[in-house]
């Protein structure tokens, strides 16, 4: 459901349900209910993967241990996937609050799980999952999922028409060659629209080019299979 409430064309659930783990199977049995997919497209919430609410060592949510002091360096780089502690905000002399954080953080964790779950779920023939490139989100669904991401194609919006550059991955089972020239953007992103569905937005012409290419492999493999 979008934060301003103003679409509805959509079935109401909660990506970050967890009522499975106490037999509650709400998500899974009203998606049972639709047909089977050839295609999911995903967006799970980037709040708490961002770079935008950045932090020492990491952002407001997550935090790689610092380890600059320690004699011998690790024969293994520090998980970004450290939880903060409260104590971090206190320290950071910073607005974010620890509750808030929390909450964003867990919110990311069940929407990302869940989304994995429904694409392992219904095998659908094409799948695409769509977050900011800098997000911490893609070695989270690769390194602690451990699901895969075969292509991860990178676009910039301001190829398509869009005032701002925003680069964004598509993660997916397919390659898409997206556009992604670097190019100045029109606007920065603080004097950008304030509006939270309007920063969501995909480019129409983006959406567009993705569907295509995804319809031009769907007509080429069911025609193998004839």
């Amino acid at each position: 459901m979008d934060i301003e409430n103003k679409n509805n064309h959509f079935i109401n659930l909660n990506l970050a349900d967890y009522g499975r783990l106490f037999g509650d199977n709400t998500l899974f049995d009203e998606l049972d209910k639709l047909p089977k997919p050839d295609l999911i497209i995903a967006s799970p919430p980037c709040e708490s993967w961002s770079n935008a609410s950045a932090m020492e060592n990491g952002n407001a949510c997550w935090k790689r241990n610092d380890i600059s002091d320690n004699l011998f360096a690790p024969q293994v780089r520090p998980s970004p996937f450290t939880i903060r502690s409260k104590q971090d905000y206190e320290s950071a002399y910073i607005n974010y609050q620890y509750d808030r954080q929390f909450l964003k953080r867990v919110n990311g964790e069940l929407t990302t799980f869940n989304t994995i779950e429904i694409i392992k779920r219904y095998r659908p023939q094409f799948w695409v999952i769509e977050n900011p490139a800098a997000d911490r989100l893609w070695p989270y669904i690769e390194d602690i999922i451990g699901f895969r991401i075969p292509y991860k194609n990178l676009a910039r919006y301001n190829n398509y028409d869009y005032p701002l550059q925003k680069r964004t991955i598509f993660g997916s089972n397919i390659e898409l060659n997206l556009k992604n020239k670097i190019i100045k953007q029109d606007i920065e992103w603080k004097n950008f629209s304030k509006s939270y569905n309007e920063r969501s937005n995909i480019p129409q012409k983006l959406v567009i080019e993705i569907f295509e290419k995804i319809y031009i492999e769907f007509l080429k493999d069911n025609k193998n299979d004839q």
